[in-house]
């Protein structure tokens, strides 16, 4: 992917419109039409009919998977005030962590969004970023992309029997000696290239096939199948509470969702229905779930995570910040509190807050340690993760 990364994007989706057309051309116009009695004629009309549509809808969906608009977060959007502000007896769940919020946005990220640092945007319903269609693969034109991957593999499928038909009369026409008009080795050179081309083609694609059938099964993107994974681990490690993907409805309601409604009509190039902003859940969803997936990891939360809590436990004129040497919270002693104290007026009159300061930082200094010791450092708390592979694996998915 680090080649492709450094190709244009447009030079990619001219070379994939070259390639489609330099295979869909030799096979129908210089190899399987003439053997067929004419490109033409009745029996080959009737022979390449399957073969030019699957092409045709291979086209189609190629052309409206790379320039419609994947979909993003509008401007301004929320998610509803039950979401921002839950009711006191809303059930609370480990992992659970709020609506999400995007940083490089500045604005909240809709259901199953993500931001792509190609496009420099949250795209709804994300699934990835494919430099094969210039475009990110989303809400916009998810079934598009999916109905092109099958139309690739039945058109490659179909003509690659076809192509091995010919060579094999190809071959027999050789080894019979009542044929006087032989075939051209060139004609077999170009089927040979043909076949090995969809080959690799029928390879490569057949295994992204497979998986998004397993995607349009679960009703999930290739990113949330990370996620669902990474859930799984940490519910069984124990570290978040057990919950559920919301948004597997059943597999044949996953697959409605994204091909349409008909079956009849699955291979129809259409939308997928809806604005991309709310999606059908599992019954007894809790509402917050939808607006926070994935759960997180509370010590991926980080320091930002521990200031949160230790702000909401503030008292009225101070802020506590800190923890003394029993566990406690205490009020944060300044620069400005320390100097006091070591000049406090002759008559030892002291603010209350400066004696409590006072008070702990002795015991601090008797115990033989630095009161910088027990300072709160945003810098020094770790960053949640227990081991290098970990990480590695959370930054190919995780938003910015």
């Amino acid at each position: 992917m680090a080649i492709l990364d450094a190709i244009p994007e447009k030079l990619i989706v001219a070379f994939v419109t070259i390639f489609i057309t330099y295979l869909q051309g030799t096979a129908n116009f210089y190899i399987l039409g003439p053997a067929l009695g004419g490109w033409t004629s009745f029996r080959a009309q009737k022979i390449l009919l399957p073969l030019n549509i699957s092409l045709i809808s291979l086209y189609v969906n190629y052309y409206l998977a790379c320039t419609t608009d994947p979909g993003q977060t509008p401007e301004g959007w929320e998610p509803p005030f039950s979401v921002l502000n839950p009711d006191e007896n809303a059930e609370i769940r480990v992992g659970i962590t709020g609506p999400r919020f995007c940083n490089k946005c500045d604005a909240y990220k809709p259901p199953r969004a993500h931001h792509c640092k190609h496009c420099g945007k949250c795209v709804l319903r994300m699934d990835h970023h494919c430099p094969w269609i210039g475009n990110c693969v989303g809400f916009g034109n998810y079934s598009y992309f999916v109905r092109f991957v099958y139309s690739v593999i039945v058109s490659c499928t179909y003509g690659c029997y076809l192509l091995l038909w010919r060579l094999q009369r190809i071959l027999d026409a050789w080894n019979n000696p009542w044929v006087i008009m032989k075939p051209g080795t060139f004609e077999v050179v170009i089927i040979a290239i043909n076949i090995m081309l969809i080959g690799i083609v029928i390879l490569a694609v057949g295994v992204l096939a497979i998986y998004h059938t397993y995607c349009l099964f679960k009703g999930q993107t290739t990113i949330e199948g990370w996620e669902r994974t990474k859930t799984k681990r940490l519910i069984s490690r124990r570290k978040i509470d057990p919950v559920e993907f919301p948004f597997d409805v059943g597999f044949y309601k996953n697959i409605c969702s994204v091909l349409g409604d008909n079956p009849l009509l699955w291979a129809w190039p259409s939308p997928l229905k809806g604005d991309g902003l709310k999606y059908p859940i599992k019954p007894n969803t809790a509402p917050l779930l939808p607006y926070s997936w994935p759960p997180r990891d509370p010590k991926d939360l980080g320091p930002s995570f521990i200031e949160r809590i230790e702000q909401e436990q503030t008292v009225e004129g101070s802020k506590l910040v800190r923890r003394d040497s029993e566990g406690y919270l205490v009020r944060e002693i300044t620069m400005e509190d320390r100097m006091r104290m070591l000049n406090e007026d002759d008559n030892g009159n002291r603010d209350p807050l400066e004696q409590e300061a006072h008070e702990q930082l002795s015991r601090e200094n008797h115990q033989g340690m630095d009161p910088e010791d027990y300072y709160y450092d945003s810098a020094s708390v770790s960053d949640g993760f227990t081991d290098e592979e970990e990480q590695s694996n959370d930054e190919e998915w995780v938003d910015e």
